[in-house]
């Protein structure tokens, strides 16, 4: 276990890196496309709904494309290609030129993130502790990546690319460098695992609860993207600035840094189901406090329900997914993926028509407390379905 955490540092970095220009871009763009280009939530909502609508398809391609052709070359190719992006986004940021390099952005940053999140599946297999590191490093990007707004946003995203490139050139360098031998790595136990039967574990994920695990991962996005969407324009009409948001999320990073640290240590695969629980419940708890919430220290303990949450649930379903499902782990993970950016494409369009019906932010927040309910209750469904399969 300690040797191949030790062989993992190369895709630890890579998610960070990835993880540092994906944090850099959305917590700007709702504010970008609603202040700067003077778009309403709805408009801006339909953007999104594209951008994360190609992140979903980016999930699945990464999948099929990482299973049936060269993992270091489709890499190589797709770290390529966002550099390219990047340098466009420089130089054409307006009306039309943004989304178009958004939307790019969503499409290619789907397909990387399953690669690096199948290979990770295909190293820890039934241990769950490996994928709380990689949202360790994942999050340190968040980190990194959320506190630069501030640094290097002045209504001007060229810093912003700029920042993008640079990340992207040394995920490229560390991809080319490095990885070859982490596949590799990767082969003797993916063989091991799927060769002898004794070998195959006695319990598998039922239709039912994968499909309810997926679906939940639509519906919690679908209200977590909230926060990432429409929460920077509800701090703003509060009488707060933008800088609180960002602040907002270099705390989020921070903790979830180390709510993840203590996961990693003590997470068990028996132990998954509960844990997704736990996480819902919390980022559902996050959205009561936050209908209420017009004073700052209420914006950061919802913000800490959240984060809890997150940091709980988020590592845990692809864990639980990879721990009852052996063979295909780009599939999986793609459709993990897929389903993730499912909910944050469909979230914001959610959210900027429930506040454009006269429900106001208050009454959005209350929705979305509710679906988070909901999903508790199903998730238990899918969990009394797993816990009755035999062998």
């Amino acid at each position: 276990m300690r040797k191949t955490i030790r062989n993992m540092w190369p895709l630890l970095l890579l998610g960070f890196l990835v993880n540092t220009a994906y944090s850099v871009m959305w917590p700007l763009t709702t504010i970008y496309l609603h202040n700067d280009l003077h778009l309403n939530l709805v408009t801006s909502g339909w953007i999104l709904a594209a951008y994360s609508g190609c992140n979903v398809l980016g999930g699945y391609l990464g999948g099929v494309l990482g299973d049936r052709y060269s993992l270091k070359r489709v890499g190589q190719l797709t770290l390529l290609a966002l550099t390219v992006d990047a340098i466009v986004g420089i130089w054409w940021n307006d009306l039309l030129g943004y989304p178009v390099v958004l939307i790019t952005f969503g499409l290619l940053t789907g397909i990387m993130l399953t690669l690096i999140t199948a290979l990770t599946a295909q190293l820890s297999h039934t241990n769950g502790r490996l994928f709380n590191l990689l949202y360790i490093f994942i999050n340190l990007g968040l980190v990194v990546g959320t506190a630069s707004i501030g640094i290097l946003f002045h209504r001007s995203l060229r810093p912003i690319f700029g920042l993008l490139v640079g990340c992207y050139l040394l995920a490229l360098l560390v991809w080319t460098r490095f990885i070859q031998r982490f596949i590799d790595q990767r082969r003797p136990a993916v063989a091991a695992t799927t060769t002898p039967a004794d070998s195959q574990p006695k319990r598998r994920l039922s239709g039912l609860t994968l499909g309810i695990l997926l679906i939940s991962l639509v519906l919690m996005w679908g209200t977590y993207a909230q926060w990432m969407s429409n929460v920077s324009v509800y701090i703003q009409e509060v009488g707060l600035s933008i800088k609180v948001y960002s602040d907002l999320w270099v705390y989020n990073g921070l903790l979830l840094i180390v709510v993840q640290t203590v996961m990693a240590r003590f997470s068990r695969v028996r132990g998954l189901p509960w844990q997704i629980l736990l996480g819902l419940v919390a980022i559902g708890g996050s959205f009561l406090l936050l209908s209420g919430a017009h004073q700052l220290a209420t914006l950061f303990i919802a913000m800490t329900f959240l984060t809890v949450g997150e940091a709980v649930y988020v590592p845990g379903v692809p864990a639980l997914i990879n721990a009852y499902t052996v063979g295909h782990e780009g599939l999986y993970q793609g459709l993990v993926n897929a389903f993730s950016s499912l909910g944050k494409a469909l979230g914001p369009v959610f959210g900027g028509w429930v506040v454009g019906q006269a429900a106001g932010f208050d009454g959005l927040f209350t929705v979305c407390a509710l679906i988070d309910g909901l999903v508790v209750l199903a998730v238990l469904i899918g969990i009394g379905s797993l816990m009755r399969v035999r062998s």
